[in-house]
């Protein structure tokens, strides 16, 4: 079977800082007022995944951080798609860690099935960001037979030691002296501030320490994109210790699949793909490069333009 792979660079003329997190309303323009959403909870072994279900058209289902992805995307995004946001298991403050089950991409591809029947769902387009977009690419490679597109923003096909020598050479070899020197103060920054934090605070606090690796705007702050983002600590520290890789052998995504990358993303580089592109049936990249890891804010008209073209041609 023949891969196609299709590369989409994005590059404006202008740029402006994300309005959403500065003005209070959500990416594209879009009035919360105008969607009634449908909400729920799907009930797993030892925690509740809670959903919300947004906008129209086809069905969808994007693997999210609760409160944070419902508002990352646009109303035009949710005109399209008749999205169901889905809490991921580290998204659930009572879950716990069981060293002897350890919360894996393997283990949240399980999750994601498991809500699948509960939700009443068999076709659907997948969406995920950041490692949740590892995530639909491993479920999609599992279960094929439910996914009618996936979309990766900001994924990696693997985390490994090689994958980390590869993220630190990135930023080494492109980020500017101005931006390592904005990390390193909002690093030195967080230290400080670090012991004073309650626990719930601790990981939002990290997040906006890491801006100058995350978004174009290397002084951007998440602060109302995280407002109620609820983070486990311990489950993600579990995920994030387990090594995993989504390609082995001839394994081969076999929905057609979109994986949106950032040129200023510094903790999901597009080089992370560079090994990857001959286990896609029907691949299509789109690099932005006035973006970092998270474009669907960064850019959110070419974003929707890229996404919303490629829904209506697959």
């Amino acid at each position: 079977m023949r891969s196609v792979m299709t590369f989409v660079v994005l590059t404006l003329a202008t740029w402006a800082a994300p309005t959403w997190s500065q003005s209070g309303t959500a990416p594209g323009g879009a009035s919360p007022e105008r969607v009634v959403p449908d909400s729920g909870n799907v009930q797993m072994p030892g925690w509740s995944a809670t959903y919300v279900t947004e906008g129209q058209g086809r069905p969808c289902i994007v693997l999210s951080l609760r409160n944070y992805h419902p508002r990352s995307f646009s109303g035009r995004f949710k005109g399209a798609l008749r999205c169901t946001f889905l809490d991921v298991r580290f998204s659930a403050p009572e879950a716990t860690v069981d060293p002897g089950a350890p919360y894996t991409v393997a283990a949240a591809v399980e999750d994601l099935e498991a809500a699948r029947k509960a939700l009443g769902l068999s076709r659907f387009v997948l969406v995920g960001h950041s490692i949740q977009g590892s995530m639909a690419l491993a479920y999609a490679l599992r279960y094929p037979q439910h996914v009618t597109h996936v979309i990766a923003i900001g994924a990696v096909a693997e985390m490994s030691p090689a994958q980390a020598a590869l993220t630190a050479d990135y930023w080494e070899r492109t980020a500017s002296p101005e931006r390592k020197a904005t990390h390193a103060a909002a690093q030195k920054a967080f230290a400080a501030a670090a012991p004073g934090l309650a626990p719930a605070g601790l990981a939002p606090a990290m997040i906006r320490a890491d801006a100058a690796k995350r978004w174009y705007d290397a002084e951007y702050d998440e602060r109302l994109l995280l407002a109620g983002a609820t983070i486990n600590l311990a489950v993600i520290e579990q995920l994030f210790g387990q090594p995993f890789t989504l390609f082995r052998g001839g394994a081969w995504v076999e929905p057609p699949a979109l994986v949106a990358v950032g040129r200023q993303d510094f903790e999901a580089p597009p080089t992370s793909w560079d090994h990857a592109w001959d286990h896609f049936r029907d691949l299509t990249v789109a690099l932005f490069e006035r973006a970092g890891h998270t474009p669907q804010v960064e850019v959110t008209a070419a974003f929707d333009d890229v996404v919303l073209a490629w829904l209506r041609s697959h």
